[in-house]
């Protein structure tokens, strides 16, 4: 009995612990691309990544398999096909970026070969002169050295006089004095050729010198450029064969999104909850957020100068004199009337509104979200969705100025040749941003976006009321069916600012 009380008392104790544990050491996953990934992923080398999702995509193909086996119009099996699009589509970037580090180092290689040609070039051309130079300055050398050894023979042969032999053999002063120059001048003769004799040899001997390292550049140039060479073929194959896998693998891509988008709007025949398709370029939308950046930037001094009103207020002041009356010399008397004097005051006072916003539905006949924001709708939904009919009302959802009216119709990457163009636009299709006059409790300014719209009925640069209307819904763009996709933003127009709508609407 003791020994089982013991036990319900450090029970507790070792399940505690446990969770203490299992809680300082968490799990750690990062999302790439709207699909988790271990911590160290980005820590990891491309061919490490590679093999990492082509295991992750075993994984995601064998619970599609098992899906599969049940259904395919199910919720479920199209987030799984969602989930292996994205794993497919960061195989592709990694394999975009391989090809980018190909083509870096041809075009590198490229410019090395070039060079090494050019040092080649140049090398032939200091060695031709260099050998010129150096058979001129070998005969001027041989010149000189034959001229030394024929002073040199002349000399064994006839023998050279000593200053003492002239001075024994000479009968006289003027003799010997002539004898002693003589031997002077052959001696400094014999002086200067031999002092020739070694510049030119040392100059020889460098030039020489010079022509063998010259010679020996030459080769190694001559083998670096074999070796550059055979590196830049191998590479281009190399590169040749990375763009046929890109390839294969982005027709894989395309296919596996077209049967998630025809799943997508199979499943929402159904419901006519239309949204969507869930695989956005990164690039388009880059590109379409530094327009509405731009927008906001050019409209945000205007707004702040409109948020200030200055009013005028005039009063008026009567002043009234009372004259006293008067007796003349007949007896008359004069009463002098009143007088009312208007005095006009002009008061200019600033003031900032004190409005607040308070955003109402986009579509009035449609009140109810159908798709809802983030997760809770789909991975990267950075609004919610409004199914309506086409043509259905789509009004501002506060007053403030339209910044953003336009169509999009091209796309800025030439990456996915089935790019979603309902209607024959692309992502938000028809769109309008508004920045509205009025901020929210925190004081900060908040833009609302409404996309996929049939038509727009307002332009850039002009004033809307509260539920006036802006649009006519419809699916144009990247739509999967007939709604409103409505965004919030705040306190930027920035997509990173993108928040949930519902924090906003009534």
């Amino acid at each position: 009995m003791k020994q089982s009380k013991l036990i319900f008392r450090v029970l507790p104790v070792l399940l505690a612990l446990c969770f203490f544990i299992g809680a300082s050491v968490p799990h750690m996953v990062l999302s790439v691309n709207g699909a988790e990934y271990d911590s160290n992923y980005e820590s990891l080398s491309n061919e490490e990544k590679q093999a990492y999702l082509e295991q992750q995509l075993k994984e995601v193909n064998k619970k599609l398999d098992d899906l599969a086996a049940q259904s395919k119009d199910t919720e479920e099996y199209i987030t799984a096909l969602d989930e292996k699009i994205r794993y497919m589509d960061n195989q592709l970037k990694l394999s975009e970026e391989e090809m980018a580090t190909s083509k870096n180092k041809i075009t590198t290689l490229e410019r090395q070969y070039s060079d090494n040609e050019k040092n080649i070039a140049s090398l032939k051309t200091e060695i031709d002169a260099l050998s010129k130079e150096s058979k001129v300055l070998k005969e001027k050398f041989d010149v000189s050295y034959e001229m030394y050894g024929q002073r040199a023979r002349a000399m064994y042969i006839s023998g050279d006089m000593t200053i003492l032999e002239a001075l024994l053999t000479s009968k006289d002063i003027s003799t010997l004095m002539t004898r002693i120059e003589m031997i002077r001048r052959v001696s400094q003769q014999d002086k200067l050729l031999l002092e020739t004799i070694k510049t030119e040899g040392e100059e020889l001997e460098s030039t020489q010198k010079t022509l063998n390292d010259k010679k020996d550049s030459l080769i190694n140039n001559q083998n670096a450029l074999d070796a550059t060479k055979n590196i830049l073929n191998k590479t281009i194959k190399d590169l040749e064969k990375q763009q046929l896998a890109f390839t294969d693998k982005q027709k894989d891509y395309e296919s596996e999104r077209s049967e998630a988008d025809n799943l997508l709007i199979k499943l929402q025949e159904d419901t006519k909850n239309y949204s969507e398709f869930r695989h956005q370029d990164e690039a388009d939308l880059a590109e379409i957020n530094r327009e509405i950046e731009a927008a906001a930037e050019k409209y945000l001094q205007q707004m702040e100068e409109q948020n200030k009103t200055t009013t005028t207020t005039t009063t008026t002041t009567t002043t009234t004199t009372k004259k006293h009356t008067t007796t003349d010399a007949d007896g008359e008397t004069e009463k002098k009337p009143s007088t009312t004097k208007p005095t006009t005051t002009k008061k200019t006072t600033t003031s900032t509104s004190s409005n607040r916003l308070s955003l109402t539905y986009p579509v009035p006949s449609q009140t109810r979200i159908t798709t809802a924001y983030g997760s809770a709708g789909y991975v990267g939904h950075t609004g919610v969705d409004f199914a309506c009919s086409s043509g259905s009302n789509v009004v501002a959802a506060e007053s403030g100025v339209v910044i953003i009216s336009k169509d999009i119709t091209s796309h800025s990457n030439g990456r996915c040749s089935c790019s979603y163009t309902g209607g024959g636009y692309h992502s938000y299709g028809r769109y309008i941003v508004i920045m509205h006059d009025k901020k929210n409790l925190a004081g900060q300014y908040v833009y609302t976006l409404y996309a996929h719209n049939s038509s727009r009925l307002v332009s850039e640069g002009q004033r809307v009321s509260k539920g006036q209307r802006i649009a006519k819904s419809g699916s144009t763009g990247n739509s999967s069916g007939p709604h409103c996709h409505f965004e919030v933003r705040t306190p930027t127009a920035s997509y990173s600012d993108c928040v949930n709508p519902t924090n906003y609407l009534p």
